[in-house]
């Protein structure tokens, strides 16, 4: 079912009914740090963004986009992304977007930290839900201990992991 749904996020036209994002959550343990990659519909980016900055048009993508676009997409993303290892914050920095048309890859990285066997991890991922009462977001979540796949809703925004020493 979930690759279903991936597949009709990029084959969706510029104009959709799904509400619906893609983020990929990979430890890196040579660097310690979470990678994530999240796919989102450029417009749902854009709407999200220009809707708390009034008069803002930001055109991802075209000869005329706005000069802040990328602090404007950091700033929304780093908003909107939560994570606690054993009740600790980490913090996460914007690397940077591409955009390809209807699809912005939006890339994070967290601050340096150790994951261990039966750690307590939270993690959020709460894009567009300002926006669409019906806005999922699918996660994959890899670490040495966990592989975890799971959908968050306004209704269930975070989830809880507990690292299993797989």
């Amino acid at each position: 079912m979930i690759r279903i749904l991936i597949m009709l996020m990029f084959i969706a036209s510029s104009s959709h009914d799904i509400h619906f994002s893609k983020s990929t959550v990979d430890y890196n343990e040579d660097s310690k740090t979470l990678q994530v990659v999240i796919n989102v519909f450029t417009n749902d980016l854009e709407l999200a963004i220009e809707r708390s900055h009034d008069k803002l048009d930001l055109e991802i993508g075209a000869d005329t986009q706005h000069e802040a676009t990328d602090s404007f997409v950091a700033d929304y993303c780093i908003q909107r992304i939560d994570f606690k290892r054993n009740n600790q914050e980490v913090d996460f920095n914007f690397i940077g977007f591409e955009y390809d048309y209807d699809i912005c890859y939006l890339y994070l990285e967290s601050d340096t930290l150790s994951i261990a066997q039966f750690d307590e991890l939270l993690l959020g991922v709460n894009l567009f839900f300002e926006l669409y009462d019906d806005q999922e977001n699918v996660v994959d979540l890899t670490t040495p201990f966990s592989d975890d796949h799971f959908i968050l809703n306004r209704d269930s925004p975070v989830s809880f992991i507990k690292t299993n020493g797989k």
